[in-house]
C-alpha cells in the first residue's frame, strides 16, 4: 500500500495563497509515499512531489492547519459542485462551533439539493482546548409489539420529557398490530411533534408502513389507520405517497384529507441491535502538538492490544502538525500484525485522513458513511 505523508516541513501546515477565498494551498512540501511489503518484511520509500487534488483536500488541510475561517470560505464556495463530503465537512464544523442555526439553515438546503433527509444536529466537542465534550441528550423510545392507546401514552411521554432541541429516535419495528385507538393517538402525537420541529429520527418505519397499507386494504378499514399512514408520509417528507394516499382516503371516506406541509423530513436510521461493551480507546477534544496526550494514549493502548479500536468521535480536529506522530503509531501497529480502526470521526478529520493516506494503514469507519 502507499501512504502519502508530508516529510519536509511536516510540522508546519502550507500557507494558503491571499488572493480568492478559495485560493490553493500553496508552497507545499515534498510528499513522502511509503509502500509497504509485510510480506517482504520491508518498508520501501519513494519520494515524490504532490499537492491536495481537489478543494475538499485544501478544505480539509486548511482546518487540520488551524485556518477555520478560511476553511468555512472555501467549503460553502464549492457546495454548488454537488460533492456531498463538502456538505458534510460543513455540517459538522457547524456542530463543533454550535452554530446550530445556520446547521438547520444548510440541513434545508442539502433537503432540498438531494431530496433526501439531512444530518441531524449533534453536539460535539468544544473547538477549543481538549476539554471533556458535551453531547446533546437524546430520547430513544421502542415501541411495543401493539400499537394502543398505553403504548401512544408512553411515546407522547417520552417525547413530553426530552429536551426541545434534542432528537427524539422512534423505533417502530417491533410493532404488529395497530389498534384504532393507538392509531389516532400516535398519529396526533407525531402531527404535534412535526408542527414543534422536533427533530426526529425512526427505524423499522417500513414494517409499519406496511402494516397500516394491509390493513387499508380492508373492506373494513378505519379511517384512523389512513390518517396514521399519511402522517407517517407526512413526516419522512415522502409527497407523491401522501397526495396519492390522500386522494384515496378522499374517495372512501368522502371527507377532505389532511394537507401536505413543508418540513424537515424525520432521518431514518437503521433499528440497531444492542452492542456489547467494547475495548475502545475513546479520544476526546483537540489533537495538537501542544496538547499529545492522546497520542501518548494512543501508543500505549496500542502497545497493549493486539486489535487496535480508536473512537475518535468526540475528537473535534486532529492537527497538521500531529500528523506524522500519528502515522508513526500506525506504522509501528502495522509492522507488529496488529489490526487497526478508526471509528466515529467527523467529517474534516476523515477528509484529511485520506489526504494523508491514513485510509491505507486503518479501517476507517467515520461518522458520515461514504
Amino acid at each position: 500500500m502507499a501512504l502519502p505523508f508530508f516529510k519536509k516541513g511536516k510540522d508546519k501546515a502550507p500557507p494558503p495563497k491571499q488572493a480568492p477565498v478559495s485560493a490553493p494551498v500553496e508552497s507545499l512540501p515534498t510528499e513522502t509515499l511509503l509502500t509497504m511489503d509485510m510480506g517482504a518484511s520491508g518498508i520501501v520509500v519513494e519520494e515524490s512531489s504532490g499537492a491536495p487534488q481537489s478543494a475538499v483536500d485544501e478544505a480539509a488541510i486548511m482546518y487540520a492547519s488551524g485556518q477555520t475561517d478560511m476553511a468555512e470560505r472555501l467549503l460553502k464556495d464549492i457546495l454548488g459542485g454537488g460533492d456531498r463530503r463538502a456538505w458534510h465537512m460543513l455540517f459538522d464544523l457547524y456542530c463543533i462551533q454550535r452554530r446550530e442555526k445556520e446547521f438547520e439553515q444548510l440541513a434545508l438546503d442539502y433537503a432540498m439539493r438531494f431530496e433526501t433527509s439531512p444530518p441531524v444536529w449533534q453536539k460535539m466537542g468544544s473547538n477549543g482546548g481538549a476539554g471533556a465534550p458535551q453531547q446533546a441528550e437524546a430520547a430513544s423510545l421502542e415501541l411495543p409489539g401493539l400499537l394502543d392507546k398505553k403504548a401512544a401514552a408512553s411515546l407522547r411521554e417520552g417525547i413530553a420529557g426530552t429536551d426541545k432541541k434534542a432528537v427524539v429516535r422512534i423505533d417502530f419495528s417491533r410493532i404488529e398490530m395497530v389498534d384504532e385507538n393507538g392509531a389516532d393517538e400516535c398519529a396526533k402525537i407525531l402531527s404535534a411533534a412535526r408542527k414543534a420541529k422536533r427533530k426526529l429520527q425512526v427505524s423499522g418505519v417500513d414494517r409499519l408502513i406496511a402494516l397500516l397499507q394491509d390493513l387499508n386494504r380492508a373492506t373494513h378499514s378505519r379511517a384512523v389507520h389512513w390518517l396514521l399512514l399519511l402522517e407517517l408520509y407526512q413526516i419522512l417528507g415522502q409527497q407523491d405517497n401522501f397526495e396519492d394516499l390522500a386522494v384515496d382516503y378522499a374517495v372512501r371516506f368522502e371527507v377532505s384529507p389532511p394537507s401536505w406541509s413543508e418540513v424537515q423530513a424525520a432521518e431514518v436510521v437503521q433499528t440497531k441491535p444492542a452492542e456489547p461493551a467494547d475495548d475502545a480507546l475513546r479520544l476526546t477534544g483537540e489533537i495538537t502538538p501542544a496538547n499529545d496526550s492522546a497520542l501518548q494514549q494512543f501508543g500505549s493502548y496500542a502497545a497493549t492490544h493486539n486489535d487496535v479500536l480508536v473512537d475518535l468521535t468526540q475528537v473535534t480536529r486532529v492537527d497538521y502538525g500531529s500528523v506524522s506522530q500519528f502515522i508513526s503509531v500506525l506504522m509501528q501497529c502495522l509492522g507488529s500484525g496488529k489490526a487497526i480502526t478508526l471509528r466515529g470521526h467527523n467529517a474534516l478529520i476523515h477528509e484529511l485522513f485520506r489526504v494523508m493516506g491514513i485510509d491505507q494503514l486503518a479501517q476507517l469507519i467515520p461518522h458520515h458513511p461514504d
